[in-house]
Formats: C-alpha cells, structure tokens, sequence
C-alpha cells in the first residue's frame, strides 16, 4: 500500500512538469513495478476507437489505420520503454521530426500524441482534456492514424499516436 501511494505522490509531483515539458524536453522516468516492455493490442485498439468517436462528435470523418504509422508509433513507444524516458524528443536531442525523417515516412501533415499513464481509459481523457493533444486529434488535415501502446510495468503504460494525411 505505502508503494502505490509514494507511485501516486511522484506522479502528482511530476504532472505540473510533464504539462510544462515543451517538445524540446523529456522526462526520465523511474518505474515502480517494471516488467520486459509488452505491446497492449487491445488498448490500441480501444485508444483507435477513442479517436474516432472524439472526431465523430465534431462531425469529422474518421481516420483509417496506417500500418506505417503503427509501426513508428511502436517504435517510438518501445524506445521511451527502453529508455525509461517520455517525450517527443529522446535524451539525445531526436526529435519527432527528426524520427519521422529517418523512417522514410513521407507526409504533408504529421502529428504526435504521447501519454504515460495506468491505462487507456485515463491516457484518452488526458488526451481530450490537453488543448493541444485534443487540437491533433480533432484537425481536419490527418486522415491516417497509428497507435501503439506499450506497457514496461503494472500500470506504467506508454500511449502513442500518430496523425498524418
């Protein structure tokens, strides 16, 4: 019990920060319960619906999955497990843009959404609640999606999503 509630202390202690962390920051992280880092499927595949049933609610077509896009989506999960870190830019310096250059990915539009949290019920409405995540999710321009989501302990959970046209 002093375990979850000293889990819980260090996440409210870190939530000013991470809402403050600009795309040029990453926050390393320290897990409580880790385990060898596991794709969740079925919460993708929860957090996929989420999105489109956000963007119905404005009147928006949904997006199609991109299996490219799911692909980097996993990427940049598993790195942020394996690293132990969160943010759009890595401890080194590479950026979202800098990741989506390299992979060969072509796109007019791209957007990222990242999220660290207990499960996809919570990641969804940290989404919807962050102005700038909930503008990414309800743009016009994006009509491709890709999620992944990563556990790397008892509910210590990476969410990722990408927006392209």
């Amino acid at each position: 019990m002093s375990r979850v509630i000293a889990f819980l202390a260090v996440l409210v202690s870190l939530l000013p920060i991470a809402v403050a962390a600009s795309e040029e920051d990453s926050i390393q992280l320290a897990y409580f319960r880790p385990h060898r880092p596991q794709i969740v499927a079925v919460e993708s595949r929860a957090l996929f619906n989420d999105v489109n049933a956000a963007r119905a609610q404005r009147g928006l077509p949904p997006l199609v999955p991109d299996e490219g896009l799911s692909q980097f989506a996993l990427q940049v999960a598993q790195q942020m497990a394996d690293g132990h870190y969160f943010g759009h830019t890595d401890p080194n310096g590479v950026t979202f843009q800098d990741r989506l250059r390299s992979s060969g990915l072509r796109y007019r539009f791209a957007a990222e959404n990242l999220a660290f949290d207990q499960d996809e019920a919570h990641a969804n409405q940290a989404f919807l609640r962050s102005p700038g995540h909930y503008a990414n999710i309800v743009d016009p321009l994006p009509h491709k999606l890709g999620v992944a989501v990563v556990a790397a302990g008892d509910g210590e959970v990476f969410y990722v999503e990408e927006f392209a046209d």
